[in-house]
């Protein structure tokens, strides 16, 4: 038996192969703590904002136009910071962004970074909230956050390795706080969460309370949700009086001549600050918007600090970290039986003072919110179709890599919140649309891969994305006289989808999959796009349904342009006397002045009407609160909103066999088509808007969608948060504190709509809810109403930093922004419920729809159908209604699966029950043949009590058909890593880090892994 142990140990060494110096010993940062003393928690940290006043690039180079006011040079703080902490073992420091960090390792030598892997394992520097930004709480959506959470730990694990696992939320700049995204923490498996703006009344009543230390309750849906949260007493940045960084002009640096007096200074603040907390401790920042640029100097002062409070008689100041601080302030708690106020809801709106709701944000830069949208619509698609690519033989998944990194970068808290610079705002666009562009080269032949009946075929599909749809430009769809159409569904579960395309001819043919002929409608444009930017436009849209996707599936459709004019075309005509649209299961009707009165929704009658209306922003001073300005943080209203026009400039409808369409033109700057689809499960009306070229006079303009109904909700409605839980809103009250809503009577009711909001009639048992394609602001601010913001442009910078007026301006003209809402009607027992998140799913993750140019011979109909199969099925079957595959791509030499339960508790009697799904068998391609649970950033394994069985008899294939049944409770994500029973697995994305260590950490992952696997053999042979 000694023998065989030998053997193994030998085997590993050859397996594992020569890796860099590394050390994977994690040592405790924490100081020890004087319990007869106040601890003062000093956490160096330098808060580096993915772009903002100049670009992400801008910001890590240090250069750009501002850099006379924004002198930041990320790679200085990283370089400085480094050699101040090699210098004394005493010293800590936090990095956060991971984006500036992996700039920053790709360029450094072996040597360095070897130094700071071991930085990271002594715990000097310890990776902080770890996700490729800090990002927003309010607009971002949680299957982009999740993904930006998971890319920035799965860079870490490459870097630094194990020592570096994020254990601690880092969120002390987005401008508000969300419970679902502390939720996202908690599963995360952080122990907890330090936050950095909420309400100033709110704060002040903590302060009062001693309740800056809490737990927050994160989800009602689980057994434990509960997730200790912090604050600092006062803001992120250092003290007054004590920033010793080279951009603190008021700083004091701290000599033998003065430390008296400084160390009093800071004792009579600390005198304050103490009263704030439960126990005896006190969070502190040393830091702040990129400092640490000469991170010596900064260091220097503050072990100079520390050491005059060396003897101190009441309090102890420590260098320290917020895991420190946190478990010390546990360590208290559990000792002394203190216990910690509890909160459920959120800390949304946020206002820095009197008249400065941080509401405008929610809506600010439009078309940037929907871009990103769309970035990640396509993301998921391209993950799947690259994940069926890997297990097919083609190794190469690098064309999402960089979709993945501009997604991160839009999460940020001034990217998808538009509180940055145009200019940055432009680079954000560029970084995105590059990337999608990089992430869709590969799709066109995947596609054809998995479609082709012999492996032989090598025909090019030309497959390509048409993102300019929107403004009616597709070249291939436009002037080619045959095409492809392929409409690949993301869900897991068979949908229906209507794809609508630019075209320029009058009559077409369309073969779908089963070589029947689909019927269509030919309808025209909303708009005459040619004004906004004088491209080439399509005058017409073709309208075809894409029947029963399947999961995870690929359709393919023939287009061809025929002779003769099309039955199925018709014109938009000026309403007379017939104004109802739809029929009696779902429709809508309109009055003599083309606006809404009624909708109809699964036969159910209300009335309803839906107006454009517009706020005058103000365009007061940014010098202080009482003359605040809107801008692009702030909402500030002069006065009531102000219908846009009593009666449309143009009101015209068009009824074919697939959809009617109203169409309304208020005046230059808002045109609208109202319609309704005409399937079985089409129970919604669509409003899709085009909103820009804003007039202002001294006032800046703030556009709204209002919907006015009978609806009795007194007061209370519900908005998303991040897409998942349901909020419970009640108009001019706060949870925690109190307000004067006459203050702000409007932006005060503002709160963040990333996906949809409600209210519900408990009389009529009726909920109305009004479904977004993007982050919007909104509210319920009178009975019945239902109102979002779709646009701004304001005259006025609000004075909180981006020094610049939220003045969006294209081609010469205000920016025109194009979106859509879905309004439907349902019954308050759970029915309005289940279809709301059933069409939240497929707005969210609309089928990608690709085009390809078939004029050639050799894509012919006739020809095509000999190499091609026209429909490909992703999985065999659909998953249950209640439960979504919410990831599906690969992960180095493995792959990533996310199931997620999309209802909450008692939302549906049905949908909300626990759920067992079997992923036995489940693919079309492949057979999972070891699945290991993971946390929700896949970066740390889930240990249970069978796992140490499962994976050795895996390992040893001593059990080919595991139980692969997973169960799933109400709003419970499970991650997995995953292999298959393909033999190319091992087609990791090397890349990632440029190549000056070979992925050495991953090679020790697969080197440990392998010694698990022979540990195992010889325990059993034992």
């Amino acid at each position: 038996m000694l023998a065989i142990f030998f053997l193994v140990l030998n085997l590993y060494f050859v397996v594992s192969g020569p890796v860099l110096e590394t050390d994977s010993t994690c040592t405790s940062p924490c100081k020890a703590i004087d319990n007869e003393k106040i601890n003062v928690h000093l956490v160096p940290h330098s808060h580096d904002d993915v772009g903002w006043l100049k670009t992400y690039e801008e910001y890590y180079q240090g250069t750009g136009q501002f850099n006379s006011y924004e002198n930041a040079g990320v790679q200085y703080i990283l370089d400085s910071t480094i050699e101040a902490l090699d210098l004394n073992s005493e010293r800590r420091f936090i990095q956060v962004e991971t984006a500036f960090f992996w700039r920053w390792w790709n360029d450094q030598t072996n040597q360095t970074r070897n130094k700071v892997r071991k930085l990271v394992n002594n715990g000097q520097l310890e990776m902080i909230n770890g996700a490729w930004s800090m990002n927003d709480e309010a607009a971002a959506h949680y299957q982009s956050i999740i993904d930006q959470f998971t890319w920035g730990f799965r860079i870490l694990d490459d870097t630094v390795g194990e020592c570096g696992k994020p254990k601690i939320g880092w969120q002390i700049d987005p401008f508000g706080h969300s419970r679902e995204h502390a939720s996202i923490m908690k599963q995360l498996g952080f122990e907890g969460l330090v936050i950095g703006r909420l309400d100033y009344r709110d704060k002040g009543k903590r302060i009062a309370e001693k309740n800056l230390d809490f737990m927050w309750n994160t989800n009602d849906n689980f057994d434990d949700a509960k997730l200790f949260t912090t604050m600092f007493p006062d803001f992120y940045v250092s003290e007054s009086g004590f920033c010793f960084d080279v951009t603190c002009y008021r700083g004091t640096n701290i000599t033998d001549d003065n430390i008296d007096e400084k160390v009093k200074e800071f004792a009579e603040r600390m005198d304050t600050y103490k009263e704030y907390y439960q126990t005896k401790n006190i969070l502190l920042p040393m830091g702040g918007d990129f400092t640490f640029q000469k991170a010596e100097i900064n260091f220097a002062n503050i072990d100079k600090l520390i050491e005059g409070f060396k003897n101190h008689e009441k309090y102890n100041v420590l260098y320290s970290t917020p895991s420190c601080y946190i478990q010390a302030v546990k360590a208290e708690v559990d000792k002394n039986k203190i216990t910690l106020k509890e909160k459920s809801d959120d800390f949304f709106p946020y206002a820095s003072d009197s008249h400065s709701f941080w509401t405008g944000y929610f809506t600010s830069r439009p078309a940037s919110k929907r871009f990103e949208r769309i970035g990640n619509n396509l993301l998921q698609s391209a993950k799947q179709l690259t994940t069926f690519s890997r297990i097919n033989g083609n190794d190469d998944d690098k064309n999402i890599l960089k979709l993945r990194m501009a997604m991160g970068v839009m999460q940020h808290h001034d990217a998808i919140t538009g509180t940055e610079k145009q200019a940055v705002t432009d680079d954000y666009s560029l970084q995105l649309d590059g990337a999608i562009k990089e992430a869709q080269k590969p799709l066109s032949n995947i596609i054809r891969d998995l479609l082709k009946k012999k492996e032989d075929v090598s025909v090019d599909l030309k497959l390509t994305t048409c993102l300019l749809s929107n403004i009616s430009i597709c070249d291939t769809t436009q002037n080619k006289d045959r095409f492809l159409v392929a409409v690949q569904n993301p869900l897991a579960k068979t949908v229906s989808h209507y794809v609508r395309l630019p075209v320029n001819g009058d009559n077409y043919k369309i073969t779908g999959p089963d070589d029947e002929e689909i019927k269509y409608d030919l309808l025209d444009t909303m708009y005459d796009f040619s004004l906004i930017n004088g491209g080439d436009h399509a005058t017409k849209e073709l309208v075809f349904q894409a029947v029963d996707l399947p999961p995870l599936g690929v359709k393919l459709f023939y287009v061809e342009k025929i002779d003769g004019t099309s039955k199925s075309y018709h014109k938009f005509e000026e309403i007379t006397t017939d104004r109802s649209f739809g029929d009696k299961s779902n429709g809508f009707t309109v009055d003599d002045k083309g606006k809404l009165t009624t909708i109809t929704i699964n036969g159910q009658v209300l009335d309803i009407a839906q107006d454009f209306y517009f706020y005058h922003g103000s365009a007061g001073s940014s010098a202080s609160a009482s003359t605040r300005a809107s801008g692009a943080y702030i909402f500030r209203p002069d006065g009531d909103a102000v219908q846009v026009t009593p009666k449309l400039k143009v009101q015209e409808f068009a009824k074919g066999g697939l959809v009617d369409e109203v169409r309304q033109v208020y005046n230059d700057e808002i045109t609208q088509i109202i319609r309704v689809y005409k399937g079985k499960d089409d129970s919604y009306i669509e409003f899709d808007w085009l909103v820009g070229n804003l007039q202002r006079d001294d006032k800046g303009k703030e556009v709204i969608t209002k919907f006015t109904s009978t609806v009795k909700n007194n007061g209370i409605f519900y908005t998303d948060a991040n897409g998942r839980q349901q909020i419970q809103r009640q108009r001019n009250k706060r949870s925690d504190y109190d307000y004067d809503p006459s203050e702000e009577p409007v932006s005060s009711n503002y709160y963040p709509i990333t996906s949809k909001i409600v209210i519900k009639d408990e009389t009529q048992k009726l909920q109305v809810a009004v479904l977004n394609d993007r982050a919007q602001g909104g509210g319920s601010l009178e009975d019945g109403e239902i109102e979002l913001m779709v646009h701004r442009r304001d005259r006025s910078d609000d004075g909180f930093g981006v020094n610049e007026v939220l003045d969006e301006v294209q081609f010469g003209k205000g920016l025109y922004v194009r979106g859509q809402h879905y309004l439907t009607l349902g019954k308050t027992d759970g029915s309005g419920a289940v279809f709301e998140r059933d069409l939240a799913h497929k707005k969210l993750l609309s089928p990608l729809i690709l085009v390809g140019d078939a004029t050639t011979d050799e894509l012919a109909l006739d020809k095509l159908k000999e190499q091609f199969n026209f429909k490909f099925e992703g999985l065999k079957t659909s998953l249950p209604g209640n439960v979504q595959l919410l990831t599906l791509e690969p992960w180095k030499n493995s792959y990533i699966m996310r199931l997620e339960h999309i209802f909450e508790k008692n939302e549906d009697t049905e949908m909300s029950k626990e759920v067992t799904v079997d992923l036995n068998d489940l693919f079309t391609l492949f057979k999972i043949t070891e699945l290991t649970p993971v946390t929700l950033g896949a970066n740390k394994k889930i240990e249970t009590k069978s796992n140490f069985i499962t994976r050795l008899t895996r390992a040893l294939r001593l059990s080919d058909n595991a139980d692969l049944k997973m169960t799933l409770k109400p709003m419970e994500i499970k991650t997995f890593i995953f292999t298959t029973d393909k033999n190319n697995d091992g087609g990791e994305d090397n890349g990632i880090i440029d190549g000056k260590d070979d992925n050495n950490n991953s090679q020790a992952l697969r080197a440990t892994s392998v010694l698990v696997i022979l540990m195992s053999a010889l325990y059993m042979l034992l």
